[in-house]
């Protein structure tokens, strides 16, 4: 789970992509596709034993327009970045105006990805035209639950947190005094939002964290546990098994020659 001041387009080109934004989960078959709203947390995932592949495109305001008193910001950001009852639109293909999109989307990011001749121009472009459409085609949308609003601004502190320290002993109690709640609220926001509890979140975010460091750096594997709070080393092989179904050496081989 995580957010960004961006919002982001996904398109789902090959298989069944699954997300979870906010407290939904949902998923997106192939030509499918969605925009998700700035800071608002979501998460991407390909569906089990489902080969598939996404296209994705972050884009920050600025890029369409410099200032938020230009008609650019008036006229194609703020009806949809400006939306705060409206976490996310969901485009299934079915309409013109999803195919319209999802073309003009794909173009900027075939763009961007080539680095074609004035790449730059012609992305921002096909983004701003992209989102003239999507204006015109904003459903309404009800307000969130006050409830769900604190749940999530509740979350992006907790996991922000755990992100920053994930390699130091994280107790439940610290998290309930940052956050200022009771353990069941802690435990409950944790099963709502991300599916699993705090103490798992950690482990499985240290275990993420470990996988990018046997790739991309030659510490030994003795390093890289107790770099990400693993300090007996056994029990680190051991989760790391269990979470990714190889070992840590057997891991960083299969990976570098992909």
């Amino acid at each position: 789970m995580h957010w960004h001041d961006e919002f982001e387009y996904i398109l789902a080109v090959k298989g069944t992509i699954q997300l979870r934004v906010g407290t939904e989960d949902l998923s997106l078959p192939p030509g499918a596709s969605i925009l998700i709203n700035a800071g608002v947390l979501h998460a991407v995932e390909r569906a089990p034993q489902s080969p598939s592949v996404l296209r994705s495109l972050v884009v920050h305001p600025d890029l369409i327009a410099d200032s938020p008193q230009s008609c650019y910001w008036q006229e194609l950001i703020l009806p949809f970045y400006g939306r705060h009852d409206l976490s996310f639109l969901l485009m299934d293909g079915s309409k013109t105006w999803h195919t319209a999109i999802a073309q003009l989307m794909m173009h900027a990011w075939d763009a961007i990805t080539q680095e074609s001749e004035a790449y730059a121009i012609e992305a921002r472009y096909a983004l701003s035209k992209a989102l003239h459409i999507l204006c015109q085609n904003l459903p309404s949308a009800p307000s969130p639950a006050p409830r769900d609003a604190q749940l999530l601004e509740r979350m992006k502190l907790l996991l922000q947190y755990i992100e920053q320290h994930y390699a130091e002993t994280i107790s439940n109690q610290t998290l309930m005094n940052l956050s200022a709640c009771s353990e069941s609220v802690l435990l409950r926001s944790f099963k709502k939002t991300v599916g699993t509890s705090p103490m798992n979140y950690q482990k499985n975010y240290r275990i993420q964290r470990a996988s990018s460091l046997l790739v991309s750096t030659d510490m030994t594997s003795s390093e890289i546990a107790i770099a990400t709070g693993f300090h007996d080393i056994s029990y680190f092989t051991k989760i790391f098994h269990r979470t990714t179904g190889m070992a840590p050496q057997h891991f960083r081989s299969a990976n570098r020659k992909k």
